[in-house]
């Protein structure tokens, strides 16, 4: 599940401040080529011959024109046919699911209901322990003469069907074995469905995609009006209601469905992050002016999720490589943790963090949906 940066690609971050996910091998669209339907940043790019691939917001052809037929971008996921064949793309063109399925359609958190020849099975976009020391992404295996969703007590479910009999899984039983099987990111299922449609979010911005992401995993919502202010300026309280966001979600408690309100509407996330052990008591006097990236990253790298995060990248040569923060510098090493664990890419083309700095409500977005989900985490090198 290893996704490699060159140094090219790395340089493209600039514009992307420290979230974006950049396709490689972007080309000019050749003359012929239609483009059209942007969605997360993409677009679907048709060659005079009939073949399909994605283009960026410049118009570039970043992923080949070489698939049957392709279906939008949701969630940082695209689905593709190559000949006959159904898989799942993400935005850098690497293959989550290949393309080697009948039928392949999104049932909830990460799971595809998919077709085999004449037989069908679950498969996840991610893969987990087979319990035989290997990984595997058969959730259910192909063996049940059809495979489809239904609506139990108001709930959806799936019904498995082989020999005549029928097993109804609801929902909430197939989320409780994603945990029980170890299913990489499990505690953030991507909720089929669930997209916003922000009027200050354009479908062509960088930061669609993480708009998308943490609004669909419940991370994050808008500001009211319909408006989700991207570019607007994270607060420490913010960034410590994310933060408690993530932690209660990967303990499995409720705490962060909890309503939050009043002049001091974020006491009870300051409470909660000092009990969970990623604050210390009176460690920020102010919560309501702006946090520092470095800040954020401190706080998140604090969490439960953010010590439990597998590392992707060398830290070695991660300390080697970010050339604004140095050993001894406040949180140096919860920023060299997140960019070894292939949450934070940096601000450019030489992984500059600019630790001082403030921080965007779209920036948040990005760092939240990739520690919650596991295939939108980079390799660097």
């Amino acid at each position: 599940m290893a996704h490699r940066w060159t140094k090219a690609a790395r340089a493209g971050l600039a514009a992307l401040a420290l979230c974006a996910l950049l396709p490689l091998g972007a080309g000019a669209a050749p003359a012929g080529v239609t483009i059209w339907g942007y969605q997360e940043g993409m677009a679907k790019a048709q060659s005079p011959d009939g073949k399909f691939g994605y283009a960026n917001a410049r118009r570039e052809v970043v992923i080949p024109m070489q698939y049957t037929s392709v279906l939008d971008f949701t969630l940082g996921l695209g689905q593709v046919q190559l000949g006959d064949r159904l898989g799942v793309i993400r935005q850098d063109g690497t293959y989550l699911i290949q393309p080697e399925y009948g039928s392949l359609f999104h049932m909830t958190g990460g799971l595809y209901i998919a077709q085999k020849g004449t037989k069908w099975g679950v498969v996840s976009l991610l893969p987990f322990p087979d319990g035989k020391g290997g990984t595997t992404q058969i959730f259910y295996d192909f063996v049940y003469d059809s495979a489809r969703l239904t609506e139990v007590s108001g709930g959806e479910a799936l019904l498995l069907t082989k020999d005549g009999e029928t097993t109804v899984l609801p929902f909430y039983q197939i989320n409780q074995l994603m945990l029980e099987r170890q299913v990489p990111s499990a505690r953030f299922p991507l909720n089929r469905g669930r997209l916003p449609d922000f009027s200050d979010v354009s479908p062509r911005s960088w930061y669609d995609l993480w708009v998308d992401l943490a609004y669909n995993l419940e991370l994050m919502e808008g500001v009211g009006d319909n408006r989700f202010a991207p570019d607007r300026t994270m607060t420490v309280a913010e960034a410590v209601r994310l933060a408690a966001c993530m932690e209660s979600r990967q303990r499995g408690d409720n705490f962060h469905q909890q309503s939050v309100s009043g002049a001091v509407w974020y006491r009870s996330s300051v409470d909660y992050c000092v009990a969970s052990g990623i604050l210390r008591r009176g460690e920020f006097l102010d919560y309501e002016r702006p946090v520092t990236r470095a800040e954020m990253a401190h706080i998140f790298a604090s969490t439960s999720l953010g010590r439990a995060i597998p590392e992707k990248n060398s830290l070695e040569r991660v300390k080697a490589s970010v050339p604004d923060v140095k050993a001894g510098d406040y949180a140096a090493d919860d920023i060299y943790a997140l960019y070894a664990k292939g949450v934070l890419a940096g601000s450019d083309g030489k992984l500059t963090f600019r630790p001082g700095d403030t921080v965007t409500r779209a920036e948040a977005a990005g760092i939240a949906a990739r520690m919650a989900r596991m295939e939108q985490r980079i390799t660097l090198f």
